[in-house]
């Protein structure tokens, strides 16, 4: 006991004093006019929204490589095709790493109930964007089956709960419903025995299909329950984004089965004579748990899609300061890319996420103009396609020689310019990591405590987790460490302006990150 109580001080009174030595010998943290002039310039409409794949996000990647060479970052991109590629430090590389992305788009699609009588077979025909709308998948198909109902489509057994248990929907279509048990009703016994983040965790559109691809099923047809209430045949609304599925090449764990979305007339023709009631099923299985997955009796359906695919090159922006130890490198990242223009509308993405390119380039100028050189390597990285599926940070963690085992630590900003509605006074901050280093969580936690104003931390377990460009660096066991501000009202939208932000927040938080960037530099995290 006495000797784990030593070992317990001596850990504390040197991370303690290691701490304020990184801190007094500290690279300055970067102020207001590093990074609010980059928020204001990336979030103007002369981006376009720098939606992945478009002239928006390709005139991004030169602004940001341009910062680069100007805040005095080497390039670490590509070698460059021309010698006169205007971004190289050193002939032959500059701050780009093209790679491809596959867009794929449903070109033509038909979706029919087939239906059987003393007369023979016929066809009820839906239409496509008024019975129902198709998502892209990577690949055309057609075919006929029998409708099996999987109740939510959920497989978790852990939980108490799956639809698919003892049911064999192979070579079948599923209908599954949107939401789990209890969602209406947070009072249910279901939704107080699942938890609130069983949603999250098991009950996304992505999760169900892909259970439903796991248990073999050729199609999902996806209903939402309350489309059945609704007084017009569809719910569905015109949505630019959803039109098209992007991923890389070769990328196999991307979905391949096809979702139809039905509207109200649709729907009530597919659950006719079928014996499926979806208002009891609902209800027994918020207060019971209940699962009433089974065929729908006489149901068969025919589809056919056809997919149009075509190859985009794309960019991630990279630049490094070499340190004393070149074997090591910790990343400092964020996603450049947003939505683009939807009906007229520029979306412009300040704070998601010209605000965490604006804190990268921040820190990249104030670790550049350092007198010393850092004690590893700091890559500088800009990804595209994170709201396509992280696409830049996937095809950088995968193809980069450095990852995983010379990477000690990757930094990621997204949305770090704002607060959440209830976050009145501004002073909420998120930061992720994983489970095993609670080395950088202490430390974050130390960090904060010296702010004049300390936030108030959400100190969350990522593990498991991808919801931003830390995915596919965690998915190798590298350490990370995420910061996040808030979710506003205007996040997604077309309001989310360089006006409406925070910078005393922004620079708040870039004090934090900056100082866990000193930290890690001369004390790499625990793996």
């Amino acid at each position: 006991m006495r000797r784990s109580f030593v070992f317990t001080l001596c850990f504390w009174v040197s991370l303690t004093s290691l701490t304020a030595q990184s801190i007094s010998n500290a690279v300055p943290a970067p102020v207001r006019n590093d990074f609010e002039g980059v928020i204001s310039f990336l979030a103007s409409d002369w981006m376009e929204g720098r939606e992945t794949g478009t002239n928006g996000a390709l005139m991004a990647s030169y602004y940001i490589a341009s910062m680069m060479q100007l805040n005095g970052l080497m390039p670490y991109g590509d070698a460059a095709l021309k010698n006169d590629s205007g971004f190289s430090r050193k002939t032959g590389v500059t701050y780009l790493q093209n790679f491809k992305m596959i867009r794929c788009q449903v070109e033509k699609s038909s979706l029919a109930l087939i239906r059987n009588s003393s007369e023979g077979e016929s066809l009820l025909i839906f239409a496509p964007g008024a019975d129902y709308k198709t998502d892209p998948v990577p690949f055309g198909r057609e075919a006929e089956a029998m409708v099996v109902f999987a109740g939510y489509g959920i497989e978790a057994p852990g939980k108490g709960y799956d639809d698919y248990a003892g049911k064999d929907v192979r070579n079948r279509i599923v209908m599954v419903l949107d939401g789990y048990p209890g969602n209406a009703d947070t009072t249910s016994a279901a939704w107080k025995k699942l938890g609130n983040s069983f949603g999250e965790d098991f009950a996304s559109l992505k999760k169900k299909l892909k259970t439903a691809e796991k248990h073999g099923a050729l199609a999902v047809i996806y209903v939402d329950p309350k489309v059945l209430n609704s007084a017009q045949n569809s719910a569905f609304t015109e949505d630019d984004d959803n039109n098209f599925r992007h991923y890389l090449p070769g990328d196999t764990g991307k979905l391949q089965i096809p979702c139809f979305m039905t509207g109200n007339d649709a729907t009530l023709q597919l659950l006719d004579g079928s014996g499926i009631d979806l208002a009891g099923f609902e209800k027994n299985a918020a207060l019971y748990l209940s699962i009433a997955s089974a065929p729908m009796q006489g149901k068969k359906v025919r589809f056919s899609i056809a997919v149009k695919s075509e190859e985009i090159i794309i960019q991630n922006v990279l630049g490094i300061i070499r340190g004393s130890d070149t074997s090591r490198n910790i990343i400092v990242g964020a996603h450049y890319d947003h939505l683009g223009v939807r009906k007229g509308q520029v979306f412009n993405g300040a704070d998601d996420n010209a605000s965490g390119v604006a804190g990268v380039l921040a820190l990249a100028k104030v670790w550049a103009d350092h007198k010393e050189k850092p004690r590893c390597n700091i890559i500088f990285a800009a990804w595209t396609g994170e709201e396509k599926g992280k696409l830049g940070s996937s095809y950088f963690a995968r193809n980069s020689r450095i990852v995983p085992n010379n990477v000690s630590l990757v930094v990621n900003l997204d949305m770090i310019s704002r607060s959440a509605p209830e976050d009145k006074a501004g002073r909420q901050l998120s930061i992720g990591t994983m489970t095993a280093n609670e080395d950088l969580r202490t430390i974050a936690k130390t960090i904060n405590s010296k702010l004049e104003k300390p936030f108030v931390l959400e100190l969350w377990d990522v593990t498991g987790y991808s919801g931003s460009d830390y995915g596919p660096f965690a998915a190798r066991k590298v350490p990370i460490i995420t910061f996040h501000a808030g979710f506003p009202d205007e996040y997604h939208t077309a309001f989310d302006d360089a006006a409406r932000n925070d910078p005393a927040k922004m620079e708040n938080i870039l004090k934090i990150v900056n100082d866990c960037i000193s930290e890690a530099t001369e004390n790499p995290p625990v793996r």
